[in-house]
């Protein structure tokens, strides 16, 4: 084990070496991880030229103080987790397994003997790459990718912490799988990756929250890739609960075959700034992808979503619908693509983003299609609004104070997408949070 990686670590192609000895990987990994970061030192920064960038400059993200440290830390039980976030895990009862990342390395991991019996993989990437490594390696995604970017290349670089799961075909989960990521006060930068795979026919719900309780601007640089077989099902709820402190760019990509279909819900709750790329490329016929995103930001916040669902196939179907919440002086950016390629015949993507508005708070919403298919069913649309005046004195003569009145508006704005998580523990859970989160300075 290479010592100096127990103290502080900041990037350099050293790094890149030191951290995969550190882990003993392949070889084809070490490649890997040193032409992403050639690319890395040889891409500048996105600038406001690209549209994806345009309203939230790259340059403010902390790149400069990148730095981390590999906390070696193993929780006997959940009760020693030494973050407020008790609260994120589902009881073990309700789930299947649970994979804790703490400070970029694995704290606490338990998955049922059943589902190991049957072949499900719940584990570290990086213990998982000495077990089932021709595995790993089948599904990597290509460098560059597609929403590629000197944040992705950084990732692909120094990627620690992150986790592989992996369902066996035909084999139907009934209980949820659940990750979080969490960094402690001290814990410095994040680079975690995920990779999710459900072969042919098989079914899986899997919840990833994320935490972190930072003093000062870090950068996280998160990669989560998806990969849904013939006919397979994921559920994959995607939460984020970051420090005031923390600057993200998650890039996270769905690929699905035929007759696949995925359920995304992504919800964005925490973070400084936060810049997310989701992507769905429905690349086989029958495919289908149901999105749907809730974000409640507040203070000074910055949320800045670009979504793409990319139609490669005939008689596939997309319907994204986000849903973002804006208080105090906090702003928001909904940049969405439809795009049908000319052999997508018979697809159908639909596309909407609703915004509510209180106080100083301002949403930016830019849906748009690319249509190069003639037989078709695509339409996107984008609202923003305030708090209906008419609603809201209904809700006031029957004795109502207007904060209260404004957060049962609030909830029932967000309940279409929250109501389809389909766990009743995170659902409550997060009702609860978001009364809560609306009452703050209030």
């Amino acid at each position: 084990m290479n010592q100096a990686l127990t103290e502080w670590w900041q990037p350099g192609p050293e790094a890149v070496a030191a951290l995969s000895a550190f882990h003993a990987e392949p070889e084809w990994m070490l490649a890997a991880r040193q032409a992403a970061w050639e690319r890395y030192t040889a891409l500048p920064l996105p600038t406001s030229q690209e549209e994806a960038w345009r309203r939230t400059p790259a340059q403010r993200f902390p790149l400069e103080t990148l730095r981390w440290w590999l906390d070696t830390v193993q929780l006997a039980t959940l009760d020693e987790l030494p973050i407020p976030c008790q609260a994120c895990i589902v009881p073990a009862n309700l789930v299947g397994g649970t994979l804790i990342h703490l400070n970029g390395s694995r704290a606490y991991g338990t998955l049922r003997p059943e589902l190991a019996r049957q072949g499900v993989i719940l584990e570290d990437l990086h213990r998982a790459l000495q077990s089932h490594g021709a595995l790993i390696r089948a599904h990597w995604p290509a460098e560059p990718g597609a929403d590629s970017s000197k944040f992705t290349a950084l990732n692909a670089a120094l990627w620690h912490g992150g986790a592989f799961v992996y369902v066996p075909a035909g084999v139907k989960m009934a209980l949820p799988l659940q990750l979080l990521t969490a960094y402690t006060a001290d814990a410095g930068s994040g680079l975690p990756r995920t990779l999710i795979v459900a072969e042919a026919g098989s079914r899986v719900t899997l919840l990833h929250d994320r935490f972190s309780h930072e003093r000062a601007p870090e950068l996280n640089a998160e990669t989560v890739t998806l990969v849904a077989g013939e006919g397979a099902q994921i559920r994959y709820i995607s939460l984020q609960h970051w420090g005031a402190h923390r600057w993200t760019v998650s890039t996270q990509q769905a690929t699905l075959q035929r007759g696949a279909n995925l359920l995304w819900l992504s919800g964005a709750l925490g973070g400084e700034t936060t810049k997310e790329f989701l992507r769905s490329e429905l690349v086989a016929p029958e495919a289908r992808v149901l999105m749907q995103g809730f974000a409640f930001a507040h203070g000074e916040q910055r949320l800045d979503q670009s979504t793409y669902q990319h139609h490669r196939a005939p008689q596939t179907t997309s319907d994204l619908l986000f849903r973002n919440v804006l208080r105090d002086a906090a702003r928001t950016v909904f940049y969405g693509m439809i795009r049908v390629e000319p052999e997508a015949q018979q697809t159908e993507g639909y596309q909407a983003n609703h915004s509510l508005l209180l106080d100083d708070a301002h949403a930016h919403s830019i849906p748009g299609l690319e249509i190069l298919a003639n037989d078709v069913r695509c339409s996107h649309g984008s609202t923003l609004s305030r708090p209906n005046p008419e609603q809201l004195f209904y809700l006031q003569a029957r004795g109502l104070p207007r904060s209260e009145a404004e957060r049962l508006l609030v909830q029932g704005f967000l309940a279409p997408i929250v109501d389809r998580i389909p766990l009743a523990h995170t659902r409550e859970r997060l009702q609860l949070e978001l009364a809560q989160r609306f009452q703050e300075g209030r």
